[in-house]
């Protein structure tokens, strides 16, 4: 599934709790639906974490008791770090000069979310972003082990920058 962000400033209800509009759902609504899902973990792995409700979000899950891991580029980020780390949320950045230009989000394992998106205020409705939810098994753990070796890379404190290879599936279904 293929999912727009380009708002057009109303959510399922939008996020304001006492909204009284009838609304269809949007794209932003389908993102935090699929967010909230998780039930075990979830890995995220973006260049920009600057949008406040989607960091309640991660916020929340990490409450519930969903693991909750987050690794970003190291630009701009105090606040981020702050609210994340100061909830409990393990948060990694790239320490290189170069940029860590990923954007995908898995979930539980078996749910991966990747496309043009950030998660920021200008993804969330001023730009024209995309996001694909894939549940290909192959593909999820691709991105997992990605994931997993960017987490361990960023874990230590002496710093030295590997190229990584492209995961390619070629395969069916």
């Amino acid at each position: 599934a293929v999912v727009s962000t380009q708002s057009t400033g109303t959510r399922r209800g939008c996020l304001d709790a006492a909204c009284r509009f009838k609304h269809t759902p949007q794209s932003l609504a389908r993102l935090h639906d699929i967010l909230k899902s998780a039930t075990t973990s979830c890995d995220v792995c973006m260049f920009v974490i600057a949008s406040q409700q989607l960091i309640d979000i991660l916020v929340e899950l990490h409450q519930r008791g969903v693991k909750v891991r987050c690794i970003a580029d190291n630009q701009d980020m105090d606040g981020v770090l702050h609210a994340l780390r100061s909830n409990g949320i393990v948060v990694r950045f790239d320490k290189s000069d170069y940029l860590m230009h990923h954007k995908f989000v898995v979930i539980d394992s078996r749910i991966v979310l990747t496309g043009s998106y950030n998660f920021s205020r200008g993804g969330m409705g001023i730009n024209r972003e995309n996001i694909v939810k894939v549940h290909h098994q192959h593909i999820v753990k691709a991105y997992l082990e990605e994931f997993n070796e960017m987490w361990q890379l960023y874990s230590t404190s002496k710093f030295s920058f590997n190229f990584r290879k492209e995961v390619v599936y070629e395969g069916s279904g």
